[in-house]
């Protein structure tokens, strides 16, 4: 019988590794020892899956980056995707080439995550989270449902952003030519309430709070608690 899944023939597969029905290697993927791919999933070419991942069904992984007409963007031209041991991807979720990430990184079901993002060990991306562009997610930190993470933001290491919340990294809202990108740098250990909005080029200061559903247009400094719309300083941060 032949197999109901397609590996190509310059595709490398380790052993002990799972493919279900209706999934696609393409020629140039390369899966390590003891991954599962989930029915119907693709994995395009240039994409490397480390040992003992687990990709979810009808996901894709290495999709490459493609500019819209109305796009003021350039897209650029990026490498294969990389990905750690131990990871685990959810079901339909877009997973765009150029990206790596470190081991154990956990992706929820229908996250979507752009190019040249540096994700380190041991992050979670929760279901429904998009992350765009030239973002950095540092070790252990954790990114809940929903979340909208603007390109070209800085998440430092155990960061905990609640769901709905909302980052941008430009404010000239007409996105004019020659606008600077540059999205919030949120530092280690800052924890970010559910809906909050964070401005574009701000910094959320270490172990600070942003409490739910707070606009924030300013620095937060380190160790502060900012709540209110807009955001203003309520004292010190305090672990809940």
């Amino acid at each position: 019988m032949a197999a109901d899944y397609h590996v190509g023939k310059e595709a490398e597969v380790g052993a002990n590794c799972r493919i279900g029905t209706g999934a696609v290697v393409e020629d140039g993927a390369r899966l390590a020892d003891g991954v599962t791919i989930g029915p119907g999933a693709v994995i395009m070419s240039g994409t490397s899956i480390g040992e003992g991942c687990e990709i979810g069904s009808n996901s894709t992984l290495g999709k490459k980056p493609r500019a819209a007409a109305a796009s003021t963007r350039s897209v650029q031209p990026v490498g294969g995707l990389v990905i750690g041991n131990s990871c685990v991807i959810g079901s339909s979720c877009v997973i765009y080439a150029g990206n790596t990430f470190a081991d154990e990184c956990y992706v929820g079901d229908l996250a979507g995550i752009r190019e040249r993002c540096a994700l380190a060990r041991a992050v979670l991306i929760g279901r429904m989270v998009s992350l765009e562009a030239d973002a950095t997610v540092g070790a252990g930190s954790r990114i809940m449902t929903g979340a909208y993470i603007t390109g070209e933001t800085t998440i430092e290491d155990d960061v905990f952003i609640g769901p709905k919340v909302i980052t941008t990294n430009d404010r000239n809202l007409n996105m004019s030519e020659d606008a600077v990108f540059e999205g919030p740098t949120i530092k280690a250990r800052a924890t970010i309430g559910g809906g909050a909005c964070l401005l574009a080029g701000i910094t959320i200061g270490e172990g600070a709070i942003v409490g739910m559903g707070a606009v924030v247009i300013e620095d937060v400094p380190a160790g502060r608690l900012y709540i209110g719309v807009p955001a203003r300083d309520a004292g010190e941060a305090r672990s809940i």
